[in-house]
C-alpha cells in the first residue's frame, strides 16, 4: 500500500488503539479493556516463536543437515507450530473466561492461562532441545553445505538462540505473575504490562 497505509488486517491497527484505550483508563480498567490488553500481550509470542521455528526448518535445508535433526525438517515447524496453537487456544480462553467479570470465573481464566503457559513453556523448550542438539550435531560432523555457508547459519543459529532466550524469559515471567494471582494486585501495580 502506498502513502504508509496499513491493511486492515494489520495487528497493529487492533492492538495500539486498544493500548491507548487501556492508557486513559489506568488504573481502574474496565473488564473488557483489561481482558483485550491481557490477550494480545499473552499470544504475542506465539507468532514470533512460528518465525523461530520456520528458521530452524530453513537452517537444516539451507545446510543439508536433516541427518542430524530430532524431527525431520518437514515435521519440524508443524509440530511445534501445533503446541503454540493448543497454547494460544488456551491462552485466549483464559482471557475470554476472565472477561465475564465475575471472581470465580476470573480465577478459573488465570488457571487457563497458566495452563496454556505452561504448554507453550514445555514446548518450546523441546524446540531449543532439537535447535541444540542438531547445532552440536552438525558442528561435529559438518555436511557439505554447512561448510560453503558456514558464515551464514552459525549467525541465524545465534540470531535463532538469542530470540529463544528472550521468548522464554517473557513466558516464564508471564507464567510466574499468573501463578501469584493477577487478580491479588492491582493493575497499576503490574511491572512490564
Amino acid at each position: 500500500m502506498s502513502g504508509g497505509q496499513q491493511p486492515a488486517s494489520d495487528p497493529k491497527l487492533t492492538f495500539h488503539p486498544q493500548r491507548c484505550i487501556a492508557a486513559e483508563e489506568a488504573p481502574d480498567f474496565t473488564v473488557p479493556v483489561y481482558s483485550i490488553h491481557t490477550i494480545f500481550v499473552l499470544v504475542a509470542p506465539s507468532v514470533f516463536a512460528a518465525s523461530i521455528y520456520m528458521c530452524l526448518g530453513r537452517l537444516i535445508l539451507i545446510t543439508n543437515g536433516e541427518k542430524h535433526s530430532l524431527i525431520r525438517a518437514r515435521w519440524l515447524t508443524k509440530i511445534f507450530v501445533v503446541g503454540d496453537v493448543v497454547s494460544f487456544l488456551m491462552q485466549g480462553a483464559g482471557g475470554g473466561i476472565m472477561a465475564s467479570g465475575t471472581i470465580d470465573a476470573m480465577h478459573l481464566g488465570e488457571n487457563v492461562i497458566i495452563g496454556g503457559l505452561v504448554v507453550q513453556i514445555l514446548f518450546f523448550s523441546c524446540f531449543v532441545v532439537v535447535a541444540g542438539i542438531w547445532h552440536w550435531r552438525i558442528l561435529r560432523v559438518p555436511t557439505g553445505k554447512s561448510m560453503e555457508a558456514e558464515g551464514l547459519w552459525k549467525r541465524s543459529i545465534y540470531s535463532l538462540y538469542a530470540g529463544s532466550v528472550l521468548i522464554w524469559i517473557r513466558c516464564v515471567f508471564r507464567l510466574i505473575e499468573y501463578a501469584q494471582g493477577m487478580l491479588s494486585r492491582e493493575p497499576s501495580e503490574l511491572v512490564a504490562v
